[in-house]
C-alpha cells in the first residue's frame, strides 16, 4: 500500500515545479498571516486566503501493486503545495477510503485508493487536485513498496527501512484507522523535510536527490528540483517548523502526533503500535512479506526473460521484466550484493531486449537510470538461463 509516504517522502526531492501564479490579493484585503502550528487546518479558510503568490504542486502517491503487476492502487495520497513567494509548504493529505466515484456499481469500491487503478494516472491526478482544492497537479511522484524501501534508506533509515514501512502502513492500531495512518504519513514527510532541507545544498545530498528521483516513478527533473530548492532557500526556508503544515482532506477526527524523525523513534513507535495490535488481536499471525518467496519469484521472472532472449523472443523478455524494473523490485531484497546483482541483470536484459525490438529510447532510459546510480550499463552482462531456481550468478 504505501509506498511511501514517504515516499513518499522523497523529501529533499519533494520540492519540484512549474511556477503556477495565483491572483494577487486586492489592495483593500491584506494577505492572511502564516499558520501558527503544524496541526490540520479546520478547512474553513481557503488556500488563497492563507497564502498569496506562486505555488507548485506535487502529488506523492504510495502505490500498491504486486510484483510484475501493472494495476496500481493509490493507498497513500498526498499533495505538496510549495509556496515560492512565502517560502512555505503545505501537505494536503487524502485518506485512502475517501469517496471518489470510480465507476464501480458498489459504492464501497468508489474510493480514491481504487481511482488510480480504475481510471489511470492522469484521471487520478485530476481527481486528487479536485479533492485537495489545489486546482492542478504540476508534478507527480509515485512509489511502490520497493521504491519506498530505497528512499527510506536514503533518508537515513538504512537499518530500519522495513520497520519504517510497517509504521507508515499501520492503521488497525488506531481507533480512527486510516485517518491516523494518512496523518502519520504526512507527518513523516513533514519531519523529513524539516530535517533534511538545511543540508540539501551539499554535494552528498545532491547525489541523494538524483538517486531518489531515479528510484521513484516521477516526471520531476533534477534541474527543476534544484531551482525550487534555491527559491525556498532565498526565502530563508525553513524559518521555523511552522513553515511546513498539514491538512487532511477531509478532516473528520482528532489525530495524534508521533515523532518519526529517526531510526530510534521509528523503532520505538513500531513497538508501541505492535503492542496495540496484539492487545486488540489485530497482529497478523504470519509475515505478510517473505523475502525468500519474493526472491524466488523475481529469480524465475529474470531467468525466464533470459531464456526468451536466447530463443529470439525479446518481446516476451520485455513483458516479464519491464514492470519489475519500473517497480525497482530488487530493493525489497535485504542483501545489498543480491540487490545489485538483480538490478544489473534485469537492466541489462531489458537493454538487450529493447534494442532487439527497436525501442532504442527505452534502452537509453535504462542506461540513464544506471548512470544516475553510478553503475555502468553493460548489455553484455546477460542472465544465465541455466541457473536453478534461487541460485545467483557468481
Amino acid at each position: 500500500m504505501l509506498w511511501l509516504a514517504v515516499v513518499i517522502a522523497l523529501v529533499s526531492s519533494v520540492y519540484a515545479a512549474a511556477l503556477q501564479r495565483h491572483k494577487s490579493p486586492p489592495a483593500s484585503k491584506p494577505a492572511a498571516p502564516a499558520p501558527q502550528s503544524s496541526a490540520d487546518f479546520d478547512g474553513e479558510t481557503t488556500d488563497v486566503e492563507r497564502y498569496w503568490g506562486r505555488s507548485v504542486t506535487i502529488a506523492i502517491s504510495g502505490i500498491d501493486s504486486r510484483l510484475g503487476v501493472r494495476q496500481a492502487h493509490a493507498d497513500a495520497n498526498h499533495v505538496l503545495r510549495i509556496w515560492l513567494d512565502r517560502g512555505a509548504i503545505e501537505i494536503l493529505s487524502v485518506p485512502r477510503g475517501t469517496y471518489a466515484d470510480a465507476g464501480f456499481s458498489s459504492k464501497a469500491l468508489n474510493i480514491i485508493a481504487n481511482y488510480r487503478a480504475r481510471k489511470g494516472r492522469a484521471a487520478y491526478l485530476r481527481k486528487l487536485a479536485e479533492m485537495t482544492g489545489v486546482g492542478r497537479i504540476d508534478y507527480y511522484v509515485e512509489v511502490g513498496f520497493s521504491q519506498a524501501m530505497g528512499i527510506f534508506e536514503l533518508l537515513g533509515f538504512k537499518g530500519s527501512a522495513a520497520t519504517t514501512l510497517h509504521v507508515l502502513r499501520t492503521r488497525k492500531a488506531f481507533g480512527i484507522g486510516d485517518h491516523q495512518r494518512c496523518y502519520n504519513q504526512a507527518q513523516f514527510i513533514r519531519q523529513m523535510i524539516l530535517k533534511h532541507f538545511p543540508r540539501s545544498d551539499g554535494m552528498l545530498d545532491a547525489v541523494a536527490i538524483r538517486t531518489a528521483l531515479a528510484l521513484a516513478e516521477t516526471d520531476l527533473r533534477y534541474d527543476v528540483v534544484q531551482t525550487i530548492l534555491a527559491a525556498l532557500r532565498a526565502k530563508g526556508f525553513p524559518r521555523s517548523e511552522r513553515d511546513v503544515t498539514i491538512r487532511l482532506c477531509p478532516r473528520r477526527h482528532k489525530t495524534q502526533d508521533f515523532d518519526l524523525s529517526s531510526q530510534e523513534k521509528i523503532v520505538a513507535t513500531a513497538k508501541k503500535l505492535d503492542r496495540r495490535l496484539k492487545a486488540s488481536g489485530a497482529m497478523p499471525r504470519k509475515p505478510i512479506f517473505r523475502v525468500e518467496t519474493y526472491q524466488q519469484k523475481l529469480h524465475r521472472m529474470t531467468v525466464e526473460a533470459a531464456r526468451s532472449l536466447d530463443r529470439g523472443k525479446p518481446s516476451r523478455a520485455i513483458a516479464l521484466l519491464e514492470r519489475p524494473f519500473e517497480q525497482r523490485a530488487w530493493l525489497q531484497l535485504p542483501d545489498e550484493r543480491v540487490r545489485a546483482t538483480y538490478m544489473e541483470l534485469i537492466s541489462s536484459t531489458l537493454i538487450e531486449a529493447y534494442e532487439a525490438t527497436g525501442h532504442v529510447l527505452k534502452a537509453d532510459a535504462v542506461r540513464y537510470f544506471l548512470a544516475q546510480l553510478g553503475v555502468p550499463s553493460q548489455s553484455s552482462l546477460g542472465v544465465r538461463a541455466d541457473l536453478p531456481a534461487g541460485q545467483l550468478p557468481p
